[in-house]
């Protein structure tokens, strides 16, 4: 079974309910996977999923989304269905199966869904960026601090505000403790029933990262 990944650029507009319109570009990476044919060595034809990920990106740009509340999670959940559902269809025809989809969007936030999820759940990925002064100077760094939410359906919860609100109250001693602090924090529930699914902490002047 051979698995392969297509990208493309995406420009979305989002009508909010306060009549204030967002725009955002998303970079779509889309996972496949198929058997690969024996006497070809081949699998999905490339230049079709081209032709798929070119119609989902033309009905995506055609009009803007419109949200009935400020928080847009919900337009991103109908923007996410729209995708799976042409796709999925498309690669049934192809004998082939939709593995994963990821928005990515420039300014380093995403939402995504794979094979292994029930179709109306979504991970929201969102960073926030730390100057870490532990208690060796030699020891400070830059980090950015990956936070991954599960969303589970219907959630209108601001993520963003989620994270600060882990973040602000931690008095870490070095960047260990920060480890073990955050760790702590996952499967944080909200009262939609969505959670805090990981945490990744990158350092990047010391050019490593932790998943805690």
């Amino acid at each position: 079974m051979l698995q392969f990944v297509r990208e493309i650029p995406i420009r979305i507009l989002i009508q909010k309910a306060s009549s204030e319109r967002r725009g955002f570009l998303f970079y779509l990476a889309v996972g496949f996977s198929k058997e690969v044919n024996p006497l070809s060595g081949m699998t999905v034809n490339l230049m079709l999923v081209d032709e798929w990920l070119k119609e989902l990106k033309e009905a995506l740009e055609s009009a803007p989304f419109i949200s009935t509340h400020d928080n847009l999670n919900a337009s991103f959940a109908e923007i996410m269905a729209i995708a799976r559902l042409s796709l999925v269809e498309k690669a049934v025809q192809e004998s082939a199966t939709l593995i994963s989809l990821e928005f990515r969007e420039e300014r380093s936030w995403s939402f995504s869904w794979n094979h292994q999820m029930p179709a109306e759940e979504l991970s929201m990925k969102y960073n926030h960026f730390m100057e870490a002064f532990p208690l060796t100077a030699s020891e400070f760094d830059l980090l950015k601090i990956e936070f991954k939410w599960r969303r589970q359906q219907n959630c209108e919860a601001d993520f963003h505000h989620e994270d600060f609100k882990i973040l602000k109250p931690l008095v870490p001693r070095d960047h260990g403790h920060l480890h073990r602090l955050l760790k702590e924090k996952i499967g944080t529930k909200l009262a939609s029933g969505s959670f805090l699914e990981s945490i990744q902490v990158h350092h990047l002047g010391g050019r490593y990262s932790v998943e805690v």
